[in-house]
């Protein structure tokens, strides 16, 4: 396991102070490991954090540790607290008491978990950030199910949705949008930009293989995104104006899509730019 003893797990949650027995929590923090492991790491990066032993210094190897441990004990503590003061007797449910102190509320619990989950968000944020910055990793993350999963979109996380959408929100808030992502891209990029186009700039994230030519129509077309997420239509016509007049200008730097249909309709000579289209160039 990568969160092993209840002292991790205190450093993780602070309200913990009197539980001192791990296998109070063990199946809850199991759970979550098993958790992260499909949804974020893939089996074989998470077994080469489970493999690391704690670092007697700061290293990268710590940082790592210290963000999984977090994401894995939030995840757990979430899922453990309708279960801590519960208990099943042969009369039915019990409350367990604490003496001389006063029970917190439904309401403050609920709090609490909800911290919980806003928290396992914001870090897996982080997470992630860290695991791109640092290629090490990449070899046992990026051949992954987890990963492929997590960036099958131009936009791959709730932190770039936030810069490049102005928009407010969780992962699990994020995660939800997903689909509605993968759809405007579907439906009004690639009819635009060609499905081979699209795809070969996800696949180019993912490798790290991206030119500068492909980064400034990635960028301009996760704006285009965010800008159709928030309904503005005009704006996201507006960047895909930007991007199509960029690569008409470099249109040897971009071979996939000047060989698609989409750029051969587009550059006919009875080609009309009305904004019938799903998304229309202002060239």
């Amino acid at each position: 396991m990568i969160l092993r003893t209840i002292d991790q797990l205190k450093i993780v949650v602070p309200t913990i102070i009197e539980m001192d027995e791990f296998s109070d929590f063990e199946p809850y923090v199991r759970s979550a490991e098993l958790w992260i492991k499909n949804q974020v790491l893939g089996k074989d990066l998470y077994d080469l954090v489970n493999a690391l032993t704690d670092p007697v210094a700061e290293s990268v190897e710590a940082d790592l540790l210290l963000l999984c441990r977090s994401v894995i004990g939030n995840h757990a503590y979430w899922d453990a607290i309708p279960f801590l003061d519960l208990i099943h007797t042969n009369n039915g449910f019990a409350v367990i008491s604490a003496t001389n102190k006063v029970p917190a509320s439904k309401e403050r619990v609920e709090r609490l978990r909800e911290q919980c989950l806003i928290r396992r968000d914001s870090e897996v944020e982080l997470l992630i950030a860290f695991l791109e910055d640092h290629p090490d990793y990449h070899d046992d993350w990026k051949s992954s199910p987890a990963y492929s999963v997590m960036t099958d979109c131009l936009i791959r996380t709730a932190t770039e949705l936030a810069q490049y959408g102005n928009w407010e929100g969780t992962r699990r808030d994020f995660l939800k949008l997903r689909p509605k992502l993968i759809q405007e891209t579907m439906t009004r990029l690639e009819p635009v930009f060609s499905k081979d186009y699209i795809d070969e700039l996800i696949e180019k994230q993912r490798d790290g293989d991206v030119t500068n030519g492909d980064l400034k129509i990635i960028v301009l077309l996760k704006y285009a995104l965010g800008s159709l997420i928030n309904g503005n239509t005009e704006a996201a016509a507006k960047i895909a104006g930007d991007a199509l007049r960029y690569i008409d200008n470099h249109s040897a730097d971009f071979a996939t899509y000047a060989a698609s249909g989409e750029y051969l309709a587009r550059m006919a000579a009875d080609y009309v730019n009305t904004t019938d289209a799903k998304i229309f160039s202002s060239l």
